[in-house]
């Protein structure tokens, strides 16, 4: 199974299980994750869910199934090479990071209510060196979270910034030593789920308010940009060059 679903208590844990291709988000592996959501929202006994990758988090869009999509395809899929499934979920979503959340990963977490990093984790939005961006939210959600100076800084450069940093500019909640972020997301979320039920969801839902006011027109606008990326002539040929170098384990 590419998405694995597991239960401790009231706390839901969501784990992608690919590292063989670094948790890539594949059109399967995005509707399995977001069956997985479904299955755990729907659970009353589940008050937090921890998501989380198998060795590492999520190093982004599956680059080959993406070589093969044309501008046709991402219309008329409304293709997004993310989960928006995580932004409409009711029940508090805490990232455990471990190794990468880049691209479509880094958009993953930005999506979480809580992100907890290893130290040696990276994010970033590299999209920009593909000939493209952000599908998934990934320029209205940083700019909300860090503000504009640094959004543009990470966006336009592609550079990747460490957990620390991260931290830092408020992408992320809190740094732990290398291997404790399961176990640190996992004790954060049985926090969460031991308040009443009710005074949390409506605690979420007034934070989200607070930032994400005139969110919809934005990412209206990001997801027609990332679909016209694919009709420019940019993108096939750095899909390509990075699908050469790739390792023959991939």
């Amino acid at each position: 199974m590419v998405v694995e679903v597991d239960r401790q208590g009231a706390v839901g844990i969501v784990t992608l299980n690919l590292p063989e291709a670094r948790n890539a988000l594949s059109r399967e592996m995005i509707r399995a994750l977001a069956a997985a959501l479904d299955e755990l929202e729907r659970d009353a006994a589940i008050a937090a869910i921890v998501l989380s990758g198998r060795e590492v988090f999520c190093a982004g869009a599956d680059i080959a199934e993406m070589r093969g999509i044309d501008l046709a395809t991402v219309l008329a899929e409304d293709f997004s090479g993310c989960c928006d499934r995580l932004a409409t979920c009711a029940k508090p979503l805490i990232a455990a990071v471990e190794g990468y959340a880049i691209g479509g990963g880094c958009e993953l977490i930005e999506m979480c209510d809580l992100v907890i990093a290893g130290i040696g984790a990276k994010f970033g939005h590299p999209e920009i060196a593909f000939g493209t961006l952000s599908g998934g939210g990934g320029t209205q959600r940083l700019a909300r979270a860090v503000g504009r100076a640094r959004a543009m800084d990470l966006i336009l450069t592609g550079r990747l910034i460490s957990a620390i940093e991260a931290e830092r500019i408020g992408l992320i909640s809190r740094v732990v030593e290398d291997g404790e972020a399961h176990q640190a997301a996992r004790e954060a979320a049985k926090l969460i789920a031991a308040h009443p039920v009710r005074a949390v969801r409506f605690a979420k839902q007034a934070v989200d308010r607070a930032v994400s006011a005139g969110l919809a027109d934005g990412l209206a606008l990001e997801r027609r940009l990332f679909h016209l990326s694919f009709a420019t002539g940019e993108l096939p040929p750095r899909l390509d060059r990075f699908l050469t170098r790739r390792s023959p384990r991939r």
